[in-house]
């Protein structure tokens, strides 16, 4: 039997890169306060304000606290979490999309896993610079999950058609 190789989707930046988002944006509202401190200081600390209550969001939450580390390889993708690590069979995964120009993927499952119907992750922390490489890759991906459900529908109508002579 042929061994598989794992090959990495995820960036092994992608820790530092969910808690810098948050960071480069309370700096901004820091400087921004600092600067305007003498013509209206209160508007900075509105702003520094309504960004900390969007950090702490559901939807903050939901997109950049759901990016995981992601591998594959010829017929499963791997989420790896913090002490074990979920294999994902390509049939089981509904759909692959960008949900951002920054390059996050999200990975939509047709059923519900321990960690909700989708996965998020960056593959690059220099996308949109190497978009080409990243979608490349991800059209592999894409074309590997394709051929997977063409193959669970038919195996699943043959042992129904087996089933039905028996």
């Amino acid at each position: 039997m042929k061994q598989l190789r794992e090959k990495s989707l995820t960036t092994h930046a992608f820790r530092l890169y969910r808690i810098s988002i948050l960071v480069f944006i309370v700096l901004l509202a820091v400087i921004y306060m600092l600067l305007g401190y003498n013509s209206g200081g209160i508007v900075g600390m509105i702003i520094l304000g309504v960004i900390v209550v969007f950090a702490l969001s559901k939807s903050y939450k939901d997109t950049y606290g759901k990016i995981k580390e992601i591998s594959y390889d010829e017929e499963n993708l791997y989420v790896h979490e913090q002490d074990y690590e979920i294999q994902i069979p390509y049939h089981q995964v509904k759909d692959v999309e960008i949900i951002s120009l920054g390059g996050l993927y999200k990975f939509t499952l047709l059923r519900h896993d321990q960690f909700g119907r989708e996965v998020i992750c960056k593959p690059s922390i220099w996308y949109p610079l190497n978009y080409r490489k990243i979608d490349k890759k991800l059209n592999k991906i894409r074309s590997m999950i394709r051929k997977a459900q063409w193959k669970y529908k038919d195996q699943i109508l043959t042992e129904k058609s087996l089933a039905s002579i028996n």
